[in-house]
């Protein structure tokens, strides 16, 4: 009897490793967890290396503990380079989403692979192939900014570093916490219009995942744009001019070398935008971006400190927010960073 039994539980262990599409040596230890798409999915009980499918992840663990990489999802330039950690400024890229290289990723052999970001059946589908390509195990992670603190203790007990995780969560919760006082005491919206690209003249509509820090500040998103739910969309310059908005953000563009700062010197000198509200009361502001954004691109927990450096350009009133000060704060914790009187003019756009 007791032979029948044991039989049984081996071969309900070897159906539940095959559904997972994971391959081990029958020496090691696993565990099973539940992921943020619901997901079960058999993992290493001691998980020491990882790679994310997309940046936003990269991020997220490179906060918690960036030895844990085996690579990222592209090379770092220069300027982002002066904000990471030297021992892991030459990381190995391996690409991100439909480009990334899966043999140079199962080479790496990370116990295991993330995605990061909407949780939907196309993701979870994603997700689900990814796993079986590869024959490592994929988490999934909620990249929603709201759901930072419970990602963050999700990934603590993925990575038994829940000591580390619980600090990143409990400094997201009081960002999301200032942001919900902030989102209450406004009674009438500054609007507001972020531009990206070499030209600007691309931006994020209300319904979009790209805008979330301007619901969570309560500002006005003057991309109103009506239909399905689009990431980014192209506008005109006489678009911007009709939406007259009150405030600019500009993030310029990375891939040609257009910083934000360049990008507002550029905007400003366009004869076109000289009537615009923001133009004439000089609040067209460069988004600090390194090593990261502090508003989008990407989409993760980078902005964090957008939720104060946003309420102080465009709510100075409402709320005491001492940006410097945040700054030091959230580099020295998340990006294992000490920030100098330099990098601090150059993140706020005064150099």
């Amino acid at each position: 009897m007791y032979k029948g039994k044991l039989l049984i539980l081996l071969g309900l262990v070897f159906y539940s490793l095959v559904l997972s599409g994971c391959t081990f040596d029958s020496s090691d230890d696993y565990r099973e967890i539940t992921d943020m798409g619901g997901r079960t999915v058999l993992i290493p009980d001691k998980v020491n290396s990882v790679f994310s499918t997309i940046a936003s992840g990269t991020i997220v663990i490179y906060t918690i503990d960036p030895e844990l990489l085996v690579g990222v999802n592209y090379d770092f330039n220069e300027m982002e380079k002066e904000f990471i950690l030297e021992a892991y400024q030459d990381l190995p890229s391996y690409g991100q989403g439909s480009k990334i290289n899966k043999e140079a990723i199962i080479a790496a052999e990370p116990d295991i692979i993330i995605t990061y970001g909407t949780i939907n059946d196309s993701e979870i589908s994603f997700a689900d192939n990814f796993q079986e390509q590869t024959n490592i195990p994929v988490l999934m992670v909620d990249g929603a900014l709201e759901k930072a603190p419970e990602a963050y203790r999700f990934l603590g007990k993925v990575f038994d570093l829940k000591d580390r995780t619980e600090l990143l969560a409990t400094y997201a919760e009081g960002a999301l916490y200032f942001a919900s006082e902030i989102n209450a005491l406004v009674t009438e919206q500054i609007s507001i219009y972020y531009g990206n690209g070499i030209d600007s003249l691309e931006t994020v509509p209300t319904n979009s995942t790209h805008a979330e820090l301007f619901n969570l500040v309560n500002v006005k998103n003057v991309a109103v744009i009506g239909g399905e739910i689009i990431d980014r969309v192209d506008v005109s310059s006489e678009q911007i001019i009709v939406w007259n908005p009150e405030v600019i953000i500009l993030n310029g563009e990375p891939s040609e070398n257009e910083s934000p700062i360049t990008a507002v010197e550029s905007f400003k000198n366009n004869s076109n935008y000289q009537n615009v509200r923001a133009v004439i009361n000089d609040k067209v502001f460069a988004i600090p971006k390194y090593p990261y954004s502090w508003f989008d691109r990407p989409q993760s927990v980078n902005r964090l400190i957008g939720i104060y450096w946003l309420t102080d350009i465009v709510y100075p009133e409402l709320k005491d927010v001492f940006v410097i000060q945040e700054a030091k704060e959230f580099y020295k914790l998340f990006y294992h960073y000490e920030l100098s009187e330099e990098n601090i003019t150059l993140l706020l756009g005064n150099k």
